[in-house]
């Protein structure tokens, strides 16, 4: 979705948008951002594809840039490494495609995102009861109203994204993080509501 702070590459090509609007491209893509390296028969493991189908996905998301081979010393077919090249993006299409399409595109990637969210949070609902008190209580799940303008919106938005920028994955590895630190999920959802009557 477009923003007017930008975050990551901007993705201005429908074929890119529509490569990444596909629930096992995003697990594929997703897998080699945090956990770095993998083999098509690695990555299928996640994305629910099967290695030869995974190997089609992956030479798709190099074919528009967002992933490239790895050092491949002695690897080939399905055990040729990959990695991610693009750590965080947006789409932004308004130029490339009618509006129609450009629509229907984001609500598309906007579907995959929440589905993939949803199943994180899910996840840890159900093995929340095995982890330490620490955590369930640091853990937050909220629903909340707010009133504000589309520009105040604008400004929520970038204070969030503010506060919330020296934890990212990709400006604090894992491996560089304080003893105990793990990979959080964070999905912020502020939409507006229907225009009032």
């Amino acid at each position: 979705m477009a923003n007017n702070e930008r975050y990551g590459r901007r993705l201005r090509d429908v074929g890119a948008v529509r490569a990444l609007a596909h629930p096992g491209r995003y697990a594929i893509l997703e897998r080699l951002q945090l956990q770095g390296p993998a083999t098509a028969t690695e990555c299928a493991e996640v994305a629910g594809l099967s290695p030869s189908a995974c190997s089609y996905h992956l030479r798709l998301l190099a074919r528009h840039g967002f992933v490239e081979e790895a050092d491949n010393a002695g690897g080939d077919g399905r055990e040729r490494l990959w990695r991610a090249t693009v750590t965080s993006w947006e789409s932004d299409l308004e130029d490339s495609t009618s509006p129609a399409e450009a629509r229907a595109l984001d609500r598309a990637l906007g579907q995959v995102l929440l589905d993939a969210s949803d199943r994180k949070i899910t996840g840890w609902l159900d093995r929340s009861a095995q982890d330490s008190r620490a955590w369930r209580e640091a853990a937050v799940l909220s629903n909340s109203t707010l009133v504000a303008t589309a520009e105040e919106l604008v400004e929520i938005r970038a204070a969030l994204m503010a506060v919330l920028a020296p934890y990212f994955h990709t400006s604090r590895p894992l491996a560089e993080a304080p003893e105990g630190a793990r990979l959080l999920h964070a999905a912020l959802r502020v939409v507006p509501g229907p225009p009032p009557t």
